[in-house]
């Protein structure tokens, strides 16, 4: 790698890190599997660069499309789930709200999980990283249309799953 080529890609990697890391940290809940998949995208990210195969168009569209794949690719293993920064969402709590939110926050990881790739990589983008229909469309390569029937139908899901967790009938 020439001094140009590494100058542009600590630009890049400094540009997004704090992105990639923050989408990663809220859909797996842990700091640390954060920081290990952060690294796994950069460096797909990378290889991906310098294999030429597909020349990049836009990074930001790349890396977060690897960070929340490859997040939900992490939450879908069979590893325990992480404890749930409840301080993160909540300022003042009572320790029964806590344990809520806890219990709360670890059902929406699994049922996430649960969800077909395009609804849990849309709904992820959009509820949690506050993107615009066209925003996500433009990441993950599908049409607005798309964006809207994946999120109705993840929503409609989780909601049907909600029910179910509020009502102590969890799967």
């Amino acid at each position: 790698m020439t001094d140009v080529e590494r100058t542009d890609w600590n630009e890049i990697v400094d540009s997004h890190a704090q992105r990639v890391l923050r989408i990663a940290r809220r859909i797996l809940g842990s700091i640390e599997d954060a920081e290990d998949i952060s690294q796994e995208v950069f460096s797909e990210a990378y290889r991906m660069h310098l294999s030429g195969k597909k020349p990049v168009r836009t990074w930001e569209a790349l890396l977060v499309r690897l960070a929340t794949l490859r997040s939900l690719d992490s939450l879908r293993k069979n590893r325990p789930m992480s404890e749930f920064q409840v301080s993160d969402c909540i300022s003042t709590v009572q320790p029964s709200d806590e344990v809520v939110a806890i219990e709360l926050a670890q059902w929406l990881r699994g049922a996430i999980a649960q969800l077909p790739d395009q609804q849990a990589a849309v709904f992820v983008m959009s509820c949690f990283e506050q993107f615009s229909r066209e925003e996500v469309s433009g990441i993950l390569g599908i049409s607005t249309d798309a964006v809207s029937t994946s999120l109705y139908k993840a929503r409609q899901r989780l909601s049907t799953e909600l029910t179910f967790f509020y009502h102590g009938d969890v799967k």
